[in-house]
């Protein structure tokens, strides 16, 4: 996979940390919200295994309370 394709992984991983969340706690937050992602998927994407999808980066935003735009920001 092309590492340049997933724009975001650094930055959700960022806004994790600084909120002191595990990986598991985001999981959680997103699944309570309707977004069907995995503890695996969500490792995959921080580490650039995986690109996120649209539906996914719509709830990363919503969860961290950031726009959209935010999580293509270095």
């Amino acid at each position: 996979m092309d590492r340049d394709a997933n724009l975001i992984g650094r930055k959700v991983a960022k806004l994790r940390y600084q909120r002191k969340w595990t990986q598991d706690t985001l999981v959680a937050k997103m699944q309570i919200r309707g977004c069907n992602i995995t503890r695996d998927v969500l490792a995959n994407i921080e580490t650039k295994r995986c690109v996120a999808t649209d539906k996914h980066i719509f709830f990363f935003a919503e969860v961290f309370g950031v726009d959209v735009a935010e999580l293509f920001r270095s």
